[in-house]
C-alpha cells in the first residue's frame, strides 16, 4: 500500500470513529472492507469481471470483457477504459451461460463483488475520477445480491453515482456544459409503467471531471447521497412506499453488493445533449482510487 494511502486510510478510520463519539442514538462507523487497488491486477478474491455484450438492457453500445488494456490496476487506481474495438461476448448474460454469442463495435469493463462481497445497509463510498464525452456513461452502483423481491426493478437498485455527456451541450447547466452528477434508486413492480425511480442530481463546480468522493449512507428507511462529504440528496420510504400507501424499508432492506463500469451509448445519454455518441470521444477512462465501505 502506498504511503498516501496509509495516512489517508488512517485519518478515515480515525474520522469515522470520532464522528459519532458525542452522539448516543448511533454508533460509530467502523470500516469493514476495502479495496486501494494497490496490487499489479484486478483483486479477483474481491472482484469479478462482467463479460458480454448485453448493453446493460439500456441499449448500450458497448461489449464488456477482461482484456487487460481494459480493466487496468497501475500505480494505486483502477482504470476501466471504453475504446472502439470489436468485441464478442454472449448476447444476453441473463439467460443460459452458452446461450448466442454477439459482436459489438466497442469495448469497455465492468467489475462486480457479486458472490464476493454484499451488504445491508452501511456507508458505501469511493473516489473516483470520471471521464467526459458525448455518450459517455460511468457509474457506480450497487444491486442486490438476490432477487429477494423479484426480478428488476422489484428488488431495487442503488445508484450511487451516474454521469452522463460531461461536458456536452446543456441548456441548464453552468457554463453551459454539462456538469451535473446523479444518485438515483430504482424500484417498482416491473419494467415500463411499473417502475418507478426517485432520485436528484447536482452540478459539481467547477466540473465532475476531477477526483472526487462519491458516498451513499444507506440505513433503515433512508438512503442519502454524498459528494466530498456534502449531502445533496436523501431518499426515505415515504419516497418508494408500495402501491398501498404504507412505508416499508423494503426493497432495500436485503445486502447489495458493488459494481463499477463505463458504458458507451444507451437510451439515456443518446437522448440527451448533443444526442446520440461522439466516437471521438473514445478512448474514454473512469479511475478509481479506493473504494471502502464502514458499517456501524
Amino acid at each position: 500500500m502506498a504511503p498516501r494511502k496509509h495516512l489517508a486510510l488512517a485519518a478515515l478510520v480515525s474520522t469515522l470513529l470520532a464522528a459519532t463519539s458525542g452522539c448516543a442514538a448511533e454508533k460509530p462507523w467502523r470500516l469493514v472492507w476495502s479495496d486501494e487497488f494497490d496490487g499489479a491486477a484486478l483483486d479477483l478474491s474481491k472482484w469479478s469481471h462482467a463479460v458480454d455484450c448485453g448493453g446493460g438492457g439500456n441499449n448500450e453500445r458497448q461489449c464488456y470483457t477482461d482484456a487487460p488494456d481494459i480493466v487496468t490496476v497501475k500505480d494505486g487506481v483502477l482504470r476501466l477504459t471504453a475504446l472502439k474495438r470489436p468485441t464478442t461476448a454472449i448476447a444476453n448474460p441473463w439467460g443460459p451461460p452458452d446461450g448466442p454469442l454477439k459482436t459489438g463495435a466497442f469495448a469497455s469493463g465492468k467489475v462486480l463483488t457479486r458472490g464476493k462481497a454484499s451488504w445491508r445497509y452501511g456507508r458505501i463510498e469511493a473516489r473516483a475520477r470520471v471521464p467526459s464525452g458525448q455518450g459517455v456513461w460511468p457509474a457506480i452502483w450497487m444491486m442486490p445480491e438476490s432477487d429477494a423481491y423479484g426480478g428488476w426493478p422489484k428488488s431495487g437498485e442503488i445508484d450511487i453515482l451516474e454521469t452522463i455527456n460531461l461536458g456536452a451541450p446543456c441548456d441548464t447547466c453552468s457554463g453551459g456544459r454539462e456538469n451535473r452528477i446523479f444518485g438515483t434508486i430504482h424500484f417498482g413492480k416491473g419494467f415500463g409503467a411499473d417502475h418507478r425511480q426517485h432520485g436528484g442530481p447536482v452540478q459539481m463546480p467547477p466540473s465532475a471531471d476531477g477526483f472526487h468522493v462519491y458516498a451513499v449512507e444507506w440505513s433503515p428507511g433512508q438512503i442519502a447521497w454524498f459528494v466530498d462529504g456534502v449531502r445533496y440528496f436523501k431518499a426515505t420510504a415515504d419516497d418508494w412506499k408500495p402501491v398501498d400507501g404504507k412505508a416499508s424499508p423494503a426493497p432495500f432492506d436485503r445486502p447489495f453488493h458493488l459494481i463499477l463500469n463505463l458504458a458507451f451509448g444507451g437510451a439515456w445519454p443518446e437522448g440527451a445533449n448533443a444526442k446520440g455518441v461522439d466516437e471521438g470521444a473514445l478512448p474514454a477512462t473512469m479511475e478509481v482510487d479506493w473504494v471502502r465501505v464502514s458499517q456501524r
